[in-house]
């Protein structure tokens, strides 16, 4: 055999009828999926590790000042939660409501514990309330005239949602003040 007929590339085998049909069903089934897997979400990785841990920890600060109405009850929802440590509930509360409030701890404590806070003792701080936060929507100075009432209502006829009608409406009001 000459070195030529020894590189010289092979003649074909014959192909196999079916082994085309194989090969594109194979491709089809694995396209559009990657290879690998995708890698586990961090946050349920985290989860898995915190949700022991945060059992032990209880109620915090942020969520009972959130749900202090429901949780503290009707009679003590005007105090409010100022700092929880150590399982000592610091409580802001109106002067009028502390002596009451002092005699009723032992109930609150109750209450709090059965919402899931780890609060061991209350301890009240008498002040005066805080005066109610100023809004930034000042009052009309007059009315709008039956006339312009029915101009800025027209006007927004076309308008289908109730609450932004509702507030254009408001808008318009001002503006006409202006």
């Amino acid at each position: 055999m000459s070195l030529r007929d020894r590189f010289r590339p092979a003649e074909p085998a014959a192909a196999d009828p079916r082994a085309e049909a194989r090969a594109s069903q194979a491709l089809s089934a694995r396209r559009g999926r990657s290879a690998m897997p995708a890698p586990p979400s961090a946050g349920k990785s985290v989860t898995a590790v915190l949700k022991p841990l945060l059992k032990e920890t209880g109620l915090g600060l942020n969520e009972m000042k959130r749900r202090w109405a429901d949780i503290a009850g009707e009679s003590f929802a005007r105090a409010t939660p100022e700092k929880l440590a150590a399982g000592v509930l610091t409580l802001k509360v109106p002067g009028a409501l502390a002596p009451f409030l002092q005699t009723q701890t032992p109930l609150l404590i109750e209450r709090l514990k059965v919402a899931g806070a780890k609060v061991k003792s209350i301890r009240i701080e008498q002040r005066t309330a805080a005066a109610p936060k100023a809004t930034n929507v000042r009052p009309l100075k007059r009315a709008l005239n039956p006339v312009e009432e029915a101009a800025l209502a027209q006007a927004l006829d076309p308008v289908g949602d109730p609450g932004l009608k509702s507030a254009l409406m408001r808008l318009g009001r001002a503006v006409k003040q202006g």
